[in-house]
């Protein structure tokens, strides 16, 4: 009897395990979903829309890299912040700046 519970408690614990990754966005998926947001938010064309996907998807990938120290994060920061300034137009990077949260989000 110890043993089946043992082997039921196990199934269960693999089971919650597996489907908490799974929740997980792919750097090509969470890339992706700030592309669209940052497209409706601003009103991006659809070549800039697909030149933020592959930025935010590069910026993702450096991100899984678990070596990665506090200093190259915030040196990552300062590249994203200085490519997006340099792609947005004046009045896009306002409409940006003035939602922070999702400026802040975007750059990190």
């Amino acid at each position: 009897m110890k043993k089946i519970f043992f082997i039921f408690a196990l199934v269960c614990a693999f089971t919650i395990s597996a489907n908490a990754q799974e929740k997980r966005l792919t750097s090509q998926e969470a890339a992706k979903k700030d592309a669209v947001e940052l497209a409706e938010l601003v009103g991006l064309k659809d070549n800039q829309i697909e030149d933020f996907y592959r930025l935010f998807e590069r910026k993702y990938i450096i991100l899984e890299d678990r070596s990665l120290s506090a200093e190259g994060k915030a040196e990552l920061e300062k590249v994203m912040d200085a490519k997006i300034r340099a792609t947005l137009s004046e009045k896009q990077m306002s409409i940006l700046e003035s939602n922070k949260a999702m400026f802040e989000r975007l750059k990190r």
